[in-house]
């Protein structure tokens, strides 16, 4: 082999459409072995040439490991900060997943060899996680929490096929457990509204509640919120980023989805409501002086601050409690966004426009959601013809 191919890799055509791409890693410092990378890629030319240069990529920057030492540990800590800096996950979703990594994944399986990990050793783990015996966690995992951890191994083995690491994932032919079906959310009667909105009347909860009943917004995007994306000459809120609490620090992030990213209109009340409190705001400003730490937020903490989820949760429920409002336990702040849903459903507003209002991902998981509340418009079509059909 010349030098020039020893610094840029050589490809072989094995049969059609089938090429060999071999990469030269130096040798080993303890054996003085060679060590060379190789896989195959499927496709054009084109194609094995484009995954040889994003082979010589890593390996001029280090991160490109033999394919038979990587253990399945280090490959879904490189994964996971691989998909973070590209942009797959928001901060909040990476620590979810870095949960899952650091406290399931590794301990019952990141010993392995990432070309040694069978799919008898995912079935095998699968099983420990919903029985509890031999498992990473003190008691059984229920079947919900069991496919949460599949899918996070499941697209980080993907990533490791598509990077000709393995020929094929192992986590494809095992079978995720059955998880119970969705569960109907609690939503608010009109008398628990209006209980829990004369609580809430005077305080610093009264605004939040009242706006997230008129927007159905989530919290993360409730106290994300800032005057700058409010119009209220236009009666209009963009919703353009999110408040999280990831690692121990709070995170301003853009929503995940571009359906979340949205425009809301507003009501009447709810515009005046928003100029009232913007004026309490700028007097509590003037009040405290260097105290206050302007962030340019509509629902910051009693300083100005971005309001620490835990806190604002916890004052929330104490409104809840003075409310009267019974089943404290089935209640919690989306349940402010799923009553918004019903109330418009009830209202008679169609699908497609409570569907863009919340910001979900496509109308038909609103469908699926809140498909129980149009039974009755069922009867409406039922009956439609029928002054022409009796």
């Amino acid at each position: 082999m010349s030098r020039e191919d020893y610094g840029s890799g050589t490809i072989k055509e094995r049969s059609p459409g089938r090429w060999l791409v071999t990469i030269e890693l130096g040798c080993d410092p303890q054996t003085r072995q060679r060590q060379r990378r190789r896989f195959t890629v499927l496709g054009s030319r084109k194609d094995a040439h484009r995954a040889r240069r994003e082979a010589l990529s890593q390996r001029d920057q280090g991160t490109l490991i033999p394919a038979d030492r990587i253990t399945l540990a280090e490959w879904l800590t490189t994964w996971l900060d691989r998909h973070l800096a590209e942009g797959h996950v928001s901060a909040k979703s990476h620590d979810r997943y870095r949960v899952i990594i650091q406290r399931h994944l590794i301990p019952a399986l990141g010993r392995l060899k990432l070309q040694e990990l069978r799919p008898d050793h995912i079935a095998d783990m699968k099983a420990r996680w919903l029985s509890g015996k031999r498992s990473t966690s003190p008691r059984a995992l229920s079947g919900a929490s069991v496919h949460k951890h599949l899918v996070v191994l499941r697209r980080a083995l993907a990533e490791a096929a598509r990077s000709r690491i393995i020929t094929r994932s192992p986590a494809d032919v095992v079978t995720a457990p059955s998880v119970k079906s969705r569960v109907e959310r609690r939503a608010l009667t009109e008398e628990e509204i209006r209980q829990l909105v004369s609580a809430a009347r005077g305080g610093r909860w009264d605004m939040p509640i009242r706006f997230t009943l008129a927007t159905g917004v989530r919290q993360g995007e409730l106290l994300g919120l800032k005057w700058e994306d409010v119009d209220l000459d236009a009666g209009t809120v963009s919703i353009r980023r999110t408040l999280s609490y990831v690692g121990g620090e709070l995170i301003f992030a853009p929503p995940k989805t571009d359906r979340s990213r949205r425009i809301i209109e507003l009501s009447a009340a709810t515009i005046h409501g928003l100029r009232q409190h913007r004026s309490e705001q700028s007097e509590r400003r003037l009040m405290l002086g260097p105290a206050w730490q302007e962030h340019g937020l509509v629902f910051p903490s009693s300083v100005g601050t971005p309001w620490l989820s835990r806190a604002f949760y916890r004052g929330y429920r104490d409104v809840l409690g003075r409310s009267g409002t019974t089943d404290l336990d089935t209640i919690n702040w989306h349940t402010l966004r799923h009553t918004a849903a019903t109330q418009w459903l009830h209202h008679g507003v169609d699908i497609f426009s409570v569907s863009r209002r919340l910001g979900h991902a496509s109308a038909s998981f609103t469908m699926d959601v809140y498909a129980h509340l149009l039974r009755g418009q069922q009867r409406q079509a039922a009956e439609a013809l029928d002054y022409l059909l009796a």
